[in-house]
């Protein structure tokens, strides 16, 4: 099965999205001022996610961040 450039977009929205909550729900404030500074911001549109999820480089910046601060509730 070969996956199209905009369903792979879709998923990468959806895995953003997802992350996103992740870190809004630890409620760990400084891992969410990290997240919002460096990552996702507050209160994100669609086009916010769809310019994480079009860039390659964007994209593994932020699911790097997003491991990293996972990294520290553990």
């Amino acid at each position: 099965m070969i996956i199209t450039k905009e369903e792979m977009v879709k998923i990468k929205v959806d895995l953003l999205k997802q992350m996103n909550t992740f870190i809004i729900n630890l409620g760990d404030e400084t891992i969410l001022k990290t997240w919002l500074m460096c990552g996702i911001p507050d209160q994100p549109d669609e086009e916010d996610f769809l310019f994480f999820a079009n860039d390659k480089e964007e994209w593994n910046d932020i699911c790097n961040l997003f491991g990293r601060l996972v990294q520290r509730t553990t």
